[in-house]
């Protein structure tokens, strides 16, 4: 018996034509398929697996650019942005405690980045990090990108890898080095700089040059703008990284709370007695790579306290007054408002968070009450940081 090639004996229509290493074409004339270029048609390729490095670097960049933008769009504060990596945080210090002020959809540019990066992941297999990195996220089947449905899921299943980490550390001995959204979508990560099309813009879909997993887990090659495209996604993290962790210059104050005390008896209608200026997070501004913008941004985090003796409700016209004065202000600054009507002994209101910006490591803070135009004897205090 002799043994001839493997296609040898199959019928016509279960013969694979990479069986045959000549292909006959519709004119007739036979094809030597030696002749296509053989890096991503070897026969039976195994796929080439992102590293955990990478994919740590690369979900690294994308936090880097969420942070940053928020940082442009939102100043110096602790806002969570979905789906671009995990949150970096503030950039003021570890021991200052910044309260959350905004959401991501408050802000345009933000949800626009959002948006672009969820589109990439989907119809590309990868996000502004992941191209820098070259790796890209497909699916096990056919080795394309998973869509806007799949990517939405795989965020959501993201949660469980979340849960002390154990699955975002899964990769390192997993032996298709996948994590638990990995699993349950059905995911792989490839290290690759030609990740195949996905199915809605690949044309004719599997052909003899981009026959697909088990033949070959890349496109034959990238697009012409996927150059250019890393290069720009190379340029959009520098940024980021720059905005995250670059230099930064500017002043910050953290948490305070400080009481004022009299210059004089108040012998007026009220009888001011003191009050207290106080913060629950930080104050200032932070500028980096020249673009400045304020720390905490929720307004009403600064508190002033007027304090009186008088146990007889407000009533008429009562003003209560701040007003500061520091090294790096030219003129006081005075900010004004109505007692509540009916008050007893005391009320608060909320400054402005700029209300301290500019005034420099010291500074004079001055509480009065105006009745009917008439100014008490100042409760004062100094700052000195």
């Amino acid at each position: 018996m002799t043994l001839g090639h493997p296609s040898v004996g199959r019928p016509a229509a279960l013969r694979d034509p990479w069986d045959d290493p000549l292909v006959p074409t519709a004119g007739g004339t036979p094809v030597d398929l030696g002749a296509f270029p053989t890096t991503s048609l070897s026969l039976d390729a195994e796929p080439v697996l992102a590293s955990w490095s990478k994919r740590v670097l690369a979900s690294v960049l994308d936090s880097a650019i969420g942070a940053g933008a928020t940082f442009l769009a939102f100043g110096d504060q602790s806002v969570t942005v979905p789906f671009i990596g995990a949150q970096i945080g503030s950039f003021v210090q570890p021991d200052v405690q910044v309260v959350p002020a905004a959401s991501f959809n408050d802000n345009g540019w933000v949800v626009g980045a959002v948006l672009l990066m969820v589109v990439m992941q989907s119809y590309l297999g990868v996000t502004p990090g992941k191209l820098v990195l070259g790796i890209a996220v497909v699916r096990d089947v056919d080795a394309r990108p998973i869509g806007l449905a799949g990517t939405a899921l795989r965020w959501l299943a993201h949660i469980l890898d979340s849960i002390l980490f154990i699955g975002y550390l899964r990769p390192l001995w997993n032996g298709q080095r996948k994590t638990f959204a990995d699993s349950i979508m059905a995911t792989v990560v490839l290290d690759t700089r030609r990740p195949r099309r996905h199915r809605w813009f690949a044309p004719g879909g599997d052909s003899l040059l981009d026959p697909g997993p088990p033949r070959s887990w890349e496109a034959p090659s990238a697009p012409r703008w996927w150059r250019p495209a890393t290069a720009l996604g190379a340029v959009v993290c520098a940024v980021g990284v720059l905005l995250s962790f670059g230099p930064t210059s500017g002043q910050t104050q953290g948490p305070f709370e400080i009481s004022c005390a009299m210059t004089a008896p108040d012998n007026g209608l009220l009888g001011l007695t003191g009050g207290t200026l106080s913060s629950s997070s930080a104050t200032g501004t932070s500028t980096r790579l020249g673009v400045t913008r304020e720390v905490g941004g929720s307004k009403g985090q600064i508190k002033a306290t007027w304090e009186w003796s008088s146990t007889e409700p407000v009533a008429g016209n009562v003003t209560l007054r701040a007003s500061f004065a520091g090294t790096g202000s030219p003129s006081a600054r005075h900010y004004d408002y109505p007692a509540p009507v009916g008050a007893f002994g005391i009320a608060i209101f909320s400054l402005p968070t700029d209300a301290l910006t500019g005034l420099g490591d010291s500074w004079t803070w001055n509480q009065t009450i105006l009745v009917a135009g008439v100014e008490s004897p100042g409760c004062t205090a100094q700052w000195t940081g």
